[in-house]
């Protein structure tokens, strides 16, 4: 894979080579410096502008051109005469003239390319060769040691060029190109620069905004990659510095004349009010925006924020000028000339302005070193005898000229200097002819000084970025302390450059250190420049004021000397708001005219302010704190021991607990007696066992929710009704099967001791058991929240609130109709069996208490009284029990203790059908069988069957054709086991046989009395 893109490279060299080959050449053979060293770099400067016309260049650049050309000249000097740096290694250059232009800039790119072809031959894999079989070189042998380029200036000359480097693996650092576009690692892996990217500008400007509290601004930008990437850029930050960027309007600088630039002012002027104006383009259309502001006499309007390219593209005149207008002999101000008036508008506009630029900073020692350049420099620099020509002819020429660059006064870092950026020329050129001379005595002769450019430092900089990476690459692969070039370093690969380039790190000419941000763009590094007029109020200047770099913690921050800045003759800098700014509670509601004005709107009662233009609802269970920033969760509520609803709930189980425990004592005590027994002691304490668990259920109902307290809730809920009305069934189940009007058999009734009893209770509560596990192990017990109001956030079970309580208490019911059902056939049993109307008042009760709480209890959205709802029912039911099913036997036992004897718990009911046939001690029975109403005697009486109310009424018939009182009656016709029941009025009464007759056994009965033997009773 290695092998295939080398060869795809080398091929695509080829072509590149062969292309600018079949070029056509910029007017002979192109020249180039050419400072010779061990490893060299190559350098793309503009030394000329622009050419125009079908010209490739223009006329050279003193200050853009030259000046960052002589720079690098300089560092190089500087490097190879220290010994502590590349010892023993000269570094080199080989530098063209890109003349501001991406097409020509490639052209001469490809000099550099061809020399790294024949070095990749020579290293890598040799395709060519010469015919005496060495190794091409190409110029010599110069272009082969080239490892990295500096340059290009303009971002769109090193965008073109970086895509082509990347192609060869050459690494590229760039000392001015600013375009976000070029951090991109995918397009341009080999691509550095010293300066900060657009990125940062735009946070630059935009927190001048902020610290001057413009939130209401416009912007032009130009119609290019660099305006319109510029404009994207501050758009998208403008929200994080609250400003809102209206009427933005784009200027083309190939297709815009004066009427469309006074267009783009109208629009600004006639659609809002600003007072704040972003420029995001170049110099010449900025220049073309400020002239058409004067045209319309906008001079006082607009505050303007100028950005750096304005200051890199070259123009016939430049709007960076102070204006100073001579003295006279007389000591009059002299007129100014003609053409100045346009520069006098020009001033008047701009004024009060402000302006990004790369930190301003001089490079130390290239003042002299520059002024101390000979002609004979022009060995070394092939354009230096046009430079100088051009520099001296400027000084002797005697025309008014305006600089095209930015002077600036003052330097946050540096102490400020007097520094007058346009003067008044009146040399004289009587001799008509130009001597070339050094700059120095240009300046003697013509009395205009020399002016350092304020950016070369950057310069300075990707050149020591490079030597720096070579330093520590010589002492990584010919070892520390070494002298030279050793033999690893004669062939350096360029991904290995690139590793070190990306990790280097010095110190800048400020005493800074200096480290690539994400591997690849410099630090943001600008200052902050303001045009004011002087003191005396006849020279404009720009003047450093502040400065945007990063602090001691890395962060970038802002630093503006309020005291050194100047609008307007000292009046102070206008506001540039469309409305006022809205509470902390309120947002934006936009106009439609002008979506960067607007009106306050309050956000709702529960809402939250999302940001500056929308309002949200705050979630169920929380509300908006008192500014609406953030929303608060409401403290949660919930029933507890404290809650008076779950004391009023306590006091009642409480009462429940103490009369249950009073019933089970008295039957513990009295457990022996007639009426106990007869009420079947183990169903009984069972009974008041669950009913003791349903008002003990009420302290966990009330308990702080939990998931084992809601568990808790849930299952007894449902089981202690289960006990309680499971113990009832199984009791009236056995009345019911021992007094059932059957045949007389002499069977025992089946299941009917306590074991037994207790064994169907177990049953029929399992089933609940079972229900509930069931139950809990599909939807296991939790907590949730519940807001019955917006302003309620209630802690409950998960649960409480729907219908799902309600499935544990469906058996339950299903008992409870049981219960009704077997106490309605036991309704003719002996009185001491014979509860019917204890249990169905019972039953009727508990279901009326369910009707009535139930409703409340779904419809109910007050949490307390949910929870007090099933307190109280649980409660209320088993007072109930307790007050119908106890109550009666503990009076008898208390305080009527003659009806506490087993005569009376057996004393039959009026209209009971259990009845034994009578009979008399002497006299065999004669059973008689009624039927159709007719009288038939049966011989053998073992196999009759005779009902109790037939023999009752036969006997009856007979007393009174006797004419003697009736002695047999529903309530003495039976016997308990064999003995008579007491006659009234003392009278006798026939003793009566109930050996096989009977129809309750011994087996059958129900505890109240030990065994008998059958005996007759005395009249």
């Amino acid at each position: 894979m290695q092998k295939c893109e080398c060869c795809f490279l080398m091929h695509a060299g080829w072509l590149a080579v062969w292309l600018g080959l079949l070029a056509p050449s910029s007017g002979g053979s192109r020249r180039f410096l050419n400072y010779t060293g061990d490893i060299m770099l190559g350098a793309l400067f503009p030394i000329h502008h622009k050419g125009s016309g079908g010209a490739e260049c223009g006329k050279i650049q003193l200050e853009d051109g030259v000046q960052p050309l002589e720079a690098m000249l300089y560092t190089l000097e500087l490097i190879n005469r220290n010994p502590d740096l590349l010892p023993g290694i000269k570094l080199g250059m080989i530098a063209y003239d890109s003349c501001d232009s991406p097409a020509y800039a490639l052209e001469q790119t490809l000099d550099i390319i061809k020399g790294f072809i024949a070095h990749y031959s020579e290293f890598h894999e040799p395709e060519f060769q010469c015919k005496d079989g060495s190794t091409p070189k190409f110029r010599g042998g110069g272009f082969d040691k080239v490892v990295a380029v500096i340059g290009a200036q303009s971002s769109s000359v090193t965008i073109q060029v970086a895509t082509m480097l990347r192609l060869f693996r050459v690494p590229q650092v760039s000392y001015m190109a600013t375009s976000p576009s070029l951090s991109d690692q995918n397009r341009f892996p080999y691509f550095f620069r010293t300066v900060p990217s657009d990125v940062n500008q735009a946070h630059a400007m935009l927190e001048i905004l902020r610290q001057f509290n413009w939130t209401y601004v416009s912007v032009v930008h130009s119609d290019n990659e660099y305006g319109n990437h510029g404009f994207e850029i501050l758009s998208s930050l403008a929200g994080r510095y609250n400003v809102c960027f209206t009427a933005a309007q784009h200027i083309d600088k190939e297709n815009f004349s004066d009427r469309d630039y006074d267009g783009v002012l109208n629009n600004i002027v006639n659609k809002t009010e600003v007072r704040v104006v972003v420029v995001f383009a170049d110099k010449f259309m900025t220049q073309k925006l400020m002239d058409a502001a004067g045209r319309h006499g906008i001079t006082r309007r607009f505050v303007w924020i100028l950005c750096d390219a304005w200051n890199a593209a070259p123009t016939h005149r430049g709007i960076d000028i102070a204006f100073r207008r001579p003295m006279t002999g007389d000591g009059k101000m002299q007129q100014p000339p003609a053409d100045t008036s346009e520069a006098q508008n020009d001033e008047r506009v701009l004024e009060g302005a402000l302006a990004v630029q790369p930190l301003s900073r001089n490079l130390a020692g290239f003042d002299t070193y520059f002024k101390s350049l000979s002609p004979s420099h022009g060995t070394i620099n092939p354009w230096f005898e046009e430079c100088l020509r051009e520099y001296c002819r400027r000084q002797h020429s005697g025309a008014h000229y305006r600089l095209p660059s930015l002077q600036i006064q003052g330097d946050m870092t540096s102490p400020p200097e007097e520094i007058t950026t346009w003067t008044d020329i009146t040399s004289d050129s009587t001799t008509g002819a130009t001597t070339l001379e050094t700059p120095e005595t240009c300046e003697q002769h013509g009395g205009r000084r020399y002016r350092q450019q304020k950016y070369l430092h950057f310069v300075r900089d990707a050149v020591y970025a490079v030597a720096q990476a070579l330093h520590n690459l010589q002492a990584s692969l010919c070892g520390p302390g070494f002298t030279g070039v050793c033999e690893d370093m004669r062939h350096i690969d360029s991904d290995l450059l690139r590793t070190y380039l990306a990790n280097v790190t010095f110190n800048d000419e400020g005493g800074r250190p200096f480290k690539f941000i994400n591997g690849r763009d410099g630090p943001p590094r600008y200052s902050i420049l303001n045009f004011q007029r002087d003191s005396n109020g006849h020279r404009y200047h720009w003047k450093a004021v502040g400065n945007y770099t990063l602090d001691d913690n890395g962060l970038p921050i802002l630093n503006i000397d309020h005291d050194a800045i100047s609008y307007r003759k000292g009046e102070a800098f206008p506001t540039s708001t469309c409305a006022t700014p809205c509470a902390m509670h309120q947002v934006k509601i936009q106009q439609r005219e002008d979506t960067c004005c607007w009106r306050c709107r309050s956000c709702g009662k529960y809402q939250v302010k999302v940001d500056e233009y929308h309002c949200e609802d705050c979630a169920m269970g929380s509300l908006p704190s008192h500014d609406h920033s953030r929303c608060v969760a409401i403290p949660e509520e919930f029933i507890d021991y404290q809650n008076p609803w779950a004391i009023a709930a306590m006091a009642v189980a409480s009462l429940g607990i103490l009369a249950t425990v009073f019933v089970l004592v008295i039957f513990w005590t009295y457990s022996d007696t007639p009426i106990v027994k007869a009420s079947g002691r183990e169903l009984s304490y069972l009974l008041l066992v669950g009913t003791l668990a349903s008002f003990c259920v009420t302290f966990v109902i009330v308990a702080r929710p939990t998931p084992f307290t809601c568990g808790l809730t849930r299952f007894f809920l449902g089981f202690c009704y289960t006990l309680c009305y499971a113990a009832i069934v199984t009791k009236t189940n056995r009345i019911a099967r021992i007094f059932s009007n059957r045949p007389i058999s002499p069977h025992k009734t089946r299941y009917t001791s306590p074991t037994s009893q207790l064994v169907i209770t177990a049953l029929l509560t399992s089933v609940e058991i079972v229900i509930n596990v069931s139950w809990l192990m599909y939807e296991p017990p939790s907590v949730t929240h519940s807001f019955p109001t917006r302003e309620s956030r209630l802690l409950i079970c998960e649960g409480l609130e729907n219908y799902s309580y309600m499935v544990g208490l469906l058996y339950p019911f299903i008992l409870i109709g049981l219960c009704t059902a077997y106490a309605v056939k036991t309704r003719k049993c002996p009185g001491g069996f014979n509860e019917t109307r204890h249990i169905a008042f019972t039953n009727y009760t508990a279901i009326i208490i369910w009707l009535a709480f139930v409703p409340l209890y779904l419809a109910s959205t007050s949490n307390s009284i949910r929870v007090v709802t099933l307190a109280i029912s649980l409660s209320l039911s088993g007072l109930v029990q307790l007050g119908c099913l106890f109550s009666p036997k503990v009076y008898i036992v208390l305080f009527k203790p003659e009806k506490n004897t087993k005569e009376v718990v057996m004393s039959q009911h009026r209209s009971s059908s259990y009845l034994a046939t009578p009979t008399t001690a002497n006299q065999t029975p004669v059973p008689v069988v009624v039927s159709a109403g007719g009288m038939h005697h049966v011989q053998d009486a073992s196999d009759v069957t005779v009902s109790a109310g037939s023999v009752v009424a036969e006997l009856n018939r007979k007393a009174q054709q006797h004419k003697l009182r009736p002695q047999y009656s529903p309530q003495v016709a039976r016997t308990w086991r064999g003995r008579p029941l007491p006659t009234p009025m003392g009278q006798n009464s026939p003793v009566h046989n109930q050996s096989s007759t009977s129809s309750i056994r011994e087996e059958d009965s129900i505890d109240i009395s030990e065994q008998a033997s059958t005996k007759s009773s005395p009249a």
